[in-house]
């Protein structure tokens, strides 16, 4: 009986709703003869999930920003002893850019992506071969 109870509510704490874009908030209450536990999560934020790929990169990588709520989107290159590199991004869909690295040297480098008017801005880091 007890391992049915702790699977029922590890089952409940995993649920979630989902309501334009945001989980909304998921709280498991577990309770037995003698005891009541209060199972919560912190609630997860679904806007502007980052995929950077392939990694590592031989001559361009590709950045999909899914949910977004971007507007202005920038990018920043630097390679990790913290030289900035010019970088030009191409638009290549709805949120989603490529960027050409053939020019570059092989090495670790971090994308910064920005935007100013959601104050947004997050690294990225890349190997590239």
């Amino acid at each position: 009986m007890e391992l049915k109870a702790v699977i029922l509510c590890f089952v409940l704490s995993s649920a979630a709703l989902v309501t334009q874009g945001q989980l909304a908030d998921t709280r498991a209450v577990f309770a037995s003869n003698s005891e009541v536990i209060v199972y919560s999560d912190e609630l997860l934020d679904l806007t502007n999930q980052i995929d950077i790929y392939p990694n590592p990169s031989v001559n361009f990588i590709v950045v999909n920003i899914e949910n977004s709520n971007l507007k202005k989107v920038t990018f920043q290159l630097h390679s990790v002893i913290g030289n900035t590199v010019d970088v030009q991004a191409e638009s290549i869909g709805k949120d989603k850019y490529k960027i050409d690295l053939r020019n570059y040297s092989s090495g670790y480098y971090f994308l910064i992506i920005e935007d100013e008017e959601t104050q947004f801005k997050e690294a990225y880091k890349f190997l590239k071969k």
